[in-house]
């Protein structure tokens, strides 16, 4: 039982402690953790946690359970206006990142050399974003700026921010129809065809990147972790009685994340994994206030964006037959 119960506090709390803190405050570069041999052991249970959590969630979606489609809106025209606003909160984010001298994330600033053009155009972005100014223009203009981020940062800060391509191509198909200043008709219809795909992409984009952060930040550089835990005693499992080292905990975070980004990706479950991480990610802003939720922006609203709307009907583990797949 006291088991169980450490695994339940893990899943409930650990993604509010570390999972939004790019590099985990980290100043500069720190000393890869020498790996010992019980990391494959931290390792293979929890890959056996993950594999047993899949299976459970692929079964509940099988079943049609925990489908939670009361919260669908229902109004004509909801998911449009939905999608528009994900777009101008998107924008808001690409300005206040913009203004504070970093690209996407704060570990890609212009001290780190991330080039100014590209920290302007990011601001450009998010105007026209905000403000419905051509919105597909500049959807792929951010998906061109993320591109350039392979040969400025490397593919793995890249491939962090892959949320940043996944938002791209949904502003570039859905646009910002209901709040739009100017917009171009020519791309509208071009696009049109491939609009039903937009909330696919952006839960594989928001999905890998939680994948990709548990890997890189956590289980594959411990280091930063400890780093931070050395200094900020947030190991909370310690604090309930366990006997949980900070490497373990640093390691579970990790995995953790992972999991979440998973069940996005393989879309089982997607409105019941949305809530989770949706209460999860809501309790650092009670801890660390106001700047926690404007650096998290699109994160928030793609996530509310499942919540109500569902994995979208493509890309999935399996199509289920005898349930209409259109924003489920």
């Amino acid at each position: 039982m006291k088991y169980i119960i450490s695994l339940l506090s893990l899943a409930v709390l650990l993604p509010t402690v570390v999972s939004a803190h790019t590099r985990w405050f980290a100043e500069t570069e720190l000393e890869p953790y020498a790996f010992t041999e019980q990391t494959f052991l931290f390792l293979g249970v929890w890959t056996l946690i993950v594999v047993l959590v899949v299976a459970i969630g692929t079964f509940f979606e099988y079943k049609g359970w925990f489908q939670f489609s009361f919260l669908n809106p229902t109004k004509t025209h909801a998911f449009e206006r939905a999608a528009s606003t994900f777009v101008m909160v998107s924008g808001t984010f690409f300005i206040i990142a913009g203004t504070h001298m970093y690209l996407f994330s704060p570990n890609l600033s212009t001290d780190f050399g991330i080039p100014v053009w590209m920290v302007v155009t990011q601001i450009l972005v998010g105007l026209a974003f905000l403000l419905g100014i051509a919105s597909r223009v500049a959807g792929i203009v951010l998906g061109l700026l993320w591109v350039s981020l392979f040969f400025y940062a490397g593919p793995v800060s890249a491939l962090e921010d892959i949320w940043v391509a996944s938002v791209a191509a949904f502003v570039t198909l859905t646009g910002n129809q209901y709040f739009s200043i100017l917009s171009f008709s020519f791309l509208r219809k071009i696009v049109a065809p491939y609009k039903h795909y937009a909330l696919s992409l952006l839960r594989l984009g928001t999905g890998v990147t939680l994948m990709i952060l548990g890997l890189s930040e956590k289980i594959m550089a411990p280091e930063f972790g400890l780093n931070f835990l050395a200094e900020y005693h947030w190991n909370f499992m310690q604090l309930l009685g366990f006997n949980y080292s900070n490497y373990l905990f640093t390691i579970s975070a990790g995995s953790v994340e992972f999991l979440f980004g998973l069940v996005f990706v393989l879309g089982i479950v997607t409105r019941l994994n949305a809530l989770v991480v949706a209460i999860v990610f809501s309790i650092p802003l009670f801890i660390l206030g106001p700047i926690e939720l404007a650096g998290h922006l699109p994160h928030f609203a793609a996530i509310v964006l499942l919540l109500l709307f569902g994995n979208g009907g493509h890309f999935l583990l399996f199509q289920p037959k005898r349930r209409s797949l259109k924003r489920t």
